[in-house]
């Protein structure tokens, strides 16, 4: 103990040398300056990295003084050092902030960690296991009672049981699924199998989802807003990008802006290839709504309209259905005369 309590006290800095997933690897402690950096053995710190010059860096005091600034100083290396996505390079010393700076060398990411560093706040760990166990079944059980009424509202009258097979057994099986596929994600990362810490993200997210779906069109059209029921399809995708962003930061507590990037990403992408599909399909960006029950008329908030508008309202879709039709029979005639292949 007193042995621990001599380094922390002479320790001046601590270097780590961080993996891919953001976790250190190898943990120097600094009792004085200058540090140099590089492949050499001569070097304090020798890093392993075929994009790391034999002397690639050194770190020291920016004045003589023993409270001054450290600062980067990069020797002579043709990939130079990254600091906080710019590159650094020649001979002049860079002044590093005074809680510690992330740099990266080659491949290797090198974070000096100083007195002044502020930390993040603790994270909360998860409840006594009775607890956490309540919690899930109450999640889960709300989710399937709410998928339950959903899909009995959508069924036939007098459907037999075996169109309740999906909705009973087919979700279990997929949450399961779902969450295993992000804890083996973890095991690969974090060298744990966390099931539980996915299961907990998944169910609250998994039920929001479900009560948008059901609510959303609902709340539409009881207010007649059909620009609102509109985006039903944008909030569930945003929906689900926040629960795939929620399990990538629960596996990557290091890495959130790479996290916020891939997810904004995917959900850009997701939402051009969607809406690009729905003008070829709808000759429009967003789908038509559509409701398979509607709701109770003591739910419409916004009161009736004439039949007269009603008709009025449905003009348009005459001439558009006439259109995709007069379109639907020529590209008939053209496959009809179009030459047949040996």
């Amino acid at each position: 103990m007193d042995r621990a309590q001599d380094r922390s006290a002479h320790r001046l800095a601590l270097i780590e040398l961080v993996e891919r997933e953001g976790h250190p690897a190898r943990w120097v402690d600094v009792h004085a300056w200058p540090v140099t950096l590089g492949r050499a053995l001569d070097n304090d710190i020798v890093l392993d990295d075929p994009h790391v010059a034999a002397h690639h860096a050194v770190l020291d005091r920016l004045s003589p003084a023993d409270d001054g600034p450290i600062a980067l100083r990069v020797l002579s290396t043709r990939n130079g050092v990254r600091l906080g996505g710019r590159r650094v390079d020649g001979a002049a010393p860079l002044a590093l902030p005074d809680g510690g700076a992330l740099l990266q060398m080659g491949t290797t990411q090198v974070r000096l960690r100083l007195p002044g560093e502020v930390l993040a706040p603790e994270r909360l760990l998860v409840g006594h296991a009775g607890a956490t166990l309540t919690r899930t079944l109450l999640l889960g059980t709300a989710l399937m009672a709410l998928l339950c009424a959903q899909h009995a509202v959508a069924l036939d009258p007098g459907a037999d049981f075996a169109a309740w097979l999906p909705t009973l057994f087919g979700l279990p099986l997929v949450v399961m699924a779902w969450c295993g596929l992000w804890a083996l994600l973890s095991k690969l990362f974090q060298h744990r199998f966390d099931f539980g810490g996915h299961l907990r993200i998944a169910l609250p997210w998994l039920l929001g989802l479900v009560l948008l779906e059901a609510g959303w069109p609902l709340a539409a059209a009881s207010l007649d807003w059909p620009a609102l029921w509109k985006l039903t399809p944008a909030l569930e995708a945003l929906g689900g990008a926040l629960l795939v962003h929620a399990h990538l930061r629960h596996m990557l507590p290091l890495r959130p802006r790479a996290v916020s990037a891939t997810v904004a990403g995917m959900l850009l992408l997701g939402g051009g290839v969607s809406m690009a599909g729905s003008l070829r399909a709808n000759d429009s960006l967003f789908s038509t709504p559509y409701m398979s029950t509607l709701p109770l008329p003591a739910l419409r908030l916004a009161g009736t309209v004439p039949a007269a508008t009603l008709v009025q309202d449905m003009a348009p879709l005459a001439v558009r259905l006439a259109q995709r039709a007069k379109k639907a029979r020529e590209e008939d005639r053209d496959d009809s005369n179009a030459p047949a292949e040996d």
